[in-house]
This record gives structure tokens, C-alpha cells and sequence, in this order.
């Protein structure tokens, strides 16, 4: 089969493990010679990356996607796609789901959708054809997603695929040293350094790792915490680490690009979400860089992490769990490092980009030939 052309839309105005996969996929495809259009929200960070990115088979447009039944969406985005005529519409969100299906379905051009979230699907007619009638298949980011949106009514199973977030070992690379990191933070090589990195918002738990933070200090007095990333929740968090007496103890860094740099200066890598996760991107990243992880037992985060045996599992909304997972990785390094060792094994096994990346070309030349069979039919 020739090169494809793949229109991926992406409504989100954030900046987290799923836009970064949506730019990891692009880069991917064009590596491998296909053609990639890419319609984003207008003034998100993803269109701040899209700008910035310059390739002869690649094209972007921002659109403002602010609700589902927006007309002037709607017609923009249709004549977007006209003229570019993809082979397939790979959407994202829920917002460009529905634009994106509908104009899909209105053209004759076939629909992927992804959903990267464990959130519960609720049950109502409209979410009934989002994930039904609109798609040919739906790839989630993990096996528990895909037990998520199997539960959905009128889903045909066998539509739905389960393809994990795959990691770069190229950027994500565990020679790579943190010491700029620590410098800048003035951290000292014997200290203890923990962080959580992701966009801050609520079922991301960050109010968990604040407040286990007291617990570890009273049994590391000279720990230090960064907290690295964006988005709604970033103010209240920076009011809570001032209420709670932690300013010298706990960095918030926002955006940074350096995130391999960042995770090779850390003691412990914390994930502390209580709903929401698919594939969290951090932690095959993490396994590739080395960094012991703690996670909580949400989702596919046990299974990814063995069951305890590539990470700490800690419970979800607990900040005891969470201190002590972090302790069980500084007071024990045989064990840390037993974990990263076997973390390591796994994430070039099977969380690498090449597999990720060719499991979905797999299923977008299935779609397209199946599409096209119909039609001569």
C-alpha cells in the first residue's frame, strides 16, 4: 500500500501526556514517509509546537473548538479536510471526536478515534454514536481504557484496540546526567530529590503529594520536592505549597522541555492520580531513564508496572501510602534498584515508539482498506 495521509485533530488547550502523543505519532508517521495534517485548538500549546514545526509532508490549521454544535467550527473544519483530502481522521478529543465524525461521516472519509482516558463513558444516546456508528475503530492507550469503552452500549468489541504509549530511547536516554538539574536547584548529590511531573489539575492528586511531604521530611529532614508542569490547578497548588510553610523545601517549575534532564536528577518519580490515567506517559518514561517510580493502583498503572514489580503501587488518595512509597525507595536501594533494572527490560521490550507506532499504521491500512473494499462493493 502507498504512503498515507493522516489528519489527526486534537481540541485540547493543555499540555500533557496526550498532545505530547499526538506530536510523538506525527513525527513518527512522517518518519516513516507518510503525510500528516493536524488540526488543533487555536492558542494552545499545540499549536505553539505545530508553528514551530517544519516538514515538507506536514500541514496544520487552528480552529477554535470550544463546543460540540458550533457551526463555525464545524464548516471550518470541513473545508479544512476537503482540502486536504486525508485517507483517515484520527480524533482525539471529545470535542473534535464529534466535529471530526461528523464531517468524517458527512465525506465518506473513515474515523479513528483515540481515547486516551480511564474516565467513565457516560451513558447516554449521543456518546452511544460517538463511540459506535462514528468510529471504525477505537484505539485506547491501555487495557483498562479499553474495558472503559467496551462497557459503552452499542460498542462492538472487536472495534476496539489497545495500543500503549511507547517511548523514544533516543531522548529518553539513561546515560543522560542530571546534574545541570540539581545545580540549578541547588541540590546537593546526597540529597534526596523527588518529583511529580504533569499537567496539574484536580484527579491528578497533586494536593496528595503536598501533603504527604511532611511525612517524608520528618524522616529525611533535608528532601527536596519539584513539581514541573502546567495547567488549571497550577495557582492553588502554589498557594497551598505557600500555605503550608514548604517554600523552601518544594521547587514548582511549569513547562520545561527538559524533561529527560529532569527525571535523571530524581531520586523518586511520583504518580499520584486517582482517576483519569490510560498510559501515563511518564512512566515509560521514567523506566527508560532509570528512575524508580511510585504509582498508584488506578487503571493500567498496576499492570504496567508488574504489580510491584518495575514500581512501588501505592493507594490512590493517600498521602501515608505515598510517603512511604517514597521512603521504601531511598532507605531501600537494592530493591530501587532491582526495580529499574527489571523496568528497564520491560520498556525496550515493549513500550518502544517503533511498536507503538507501527501497531497503529497497522490499523489505519486495515481501515482504509476495508473502507475502500466497501465502496467498489
Amino acid at each position: 500500500m502507498k504512503s498515507l495521509h493522516i489528519l489527526h485533530t486534537e481540541a485540547a488547550k493543555g499540555w500533557g501526556g496526550q498532545e505530547i502523543r499526538v506530536l510523538q505519532e506525527t513525527t513518527l508517521l512522517l518518519d516513516r514517509g507518510h503525510r500528516v495534517s493536524l488540526i488543533c485548538q487555536t492558542g494552545s500549546p499545540l499549536e505553539e509546537h505545530c508553528r514551530s514545526f517544519a516538514h515538507s509532508r506536514f500541514d496544520f490549521k487552528s480552529i477554535s473548538m470550544e463546543r460540540v454544535m458550533n457551526l463555525r467550527s464545524l464548516v471550518a473544519l470541513y473545508r479544512y479536510i476537503s482540502k486536504v483530502s486525508p485517507d483517515i481522521i484520527h480524533t482525539h478529543s471529545s470535542i473534535d471526536s464529534w466535529l471530526g465524525g461528523i464531517v468524517g461521516k458527512t465525506s465518506g472519509i473513515p474515523v479513528i478515534r483515540t481515547r486516551h482516558v480511564s474516565l467513565p463513558v457516560k451513558d447516554f444516546f449521543p456518546n452511544h454514536l460517538l463511540y459506535s456508528y462514528i468510529p471504525e475503530r477505537i484505539l485506547t492507550s491501555g487495557g483498562m481504557v479499553a474495558d472503559v469503552v467496551k462497557r459503552v452500549r452499542c460498542v462492538n468489541p472487536d472495534k476496539v484496540v489497545s495500543i500503549s504509549a511507547g517511548v523514544d530511547l533516543y531522548k529518553f536516554n539513561a546515560e543522560i546526567s542530571g546534574e545541570k538539574i540539581r545545580k540549578e536547584l541547588k541540590v546537593k548529590s546526597d540529597q534526596t530529590l523527588v518529583g511529580k511531573i504533569g499537567v496539574i489539575r484536580g484527579w491528578k492528586g497533586h494536593n496528595y503529594f503536598l501533603e504527604a511531604i511532611p511525612l517524608v521530611l520528618k524522616e529525611i529532614p533535608d528532601a527536596r520536592f519539584i513539581i514541573v508542569g502546567n495547567g488549571p490547578g497550577f495557582e492553588e497548588i502554589q498557594s497551598k505549597v505557600n500555605g503550608m510553610g514548604l517554600k523552601n523545601q518544594v521547587s514548582l517549575l511549569g513547562h520545561r522541555e527538559d524533561i529527560p534532564e529532569i527525571m535523571a536528577a530524581l531520586d523518586v518519580q511520583v504518580l499520584a492520580s486517582f482517576a483519569g490515567e490510560g498510559t501515563p506517559q511518564v512512566i515509560p518514561q521514567a523506566f527508560a531513564m532509570k528512575t524508580p517510580i511510585i504509582a498508584t493502583k488506578i487503571a493500567s498503572i498496576p499492570e504496567l508496572l508488574g504489580n510491584g514489580e518495575r514500581g512501588v503501587l501505592i493507594e490512590p488518595k493517600n498521602a501515608l501510602s505515598l510517603a512511604e512509597g517514597v521512603l521504601q525507595i531511598v532507605k531501600k536501594p537494592e530493591l530501587a534498584s532491582q526495580l529499574v533494572n527489571n523496568a528497564y527490560a520491560y520498556c525496550r521490550k515493549e513500550l518502544m515508539v517503533d511498536k507503538m507506532i507501527d501497531a497503529t499504521i497497522a490499523i489505519y491500512k486495515e481501515v482504509v482498506s476495508s473502507s475502500k473494499n466497501n465502496q467498489i462493493s
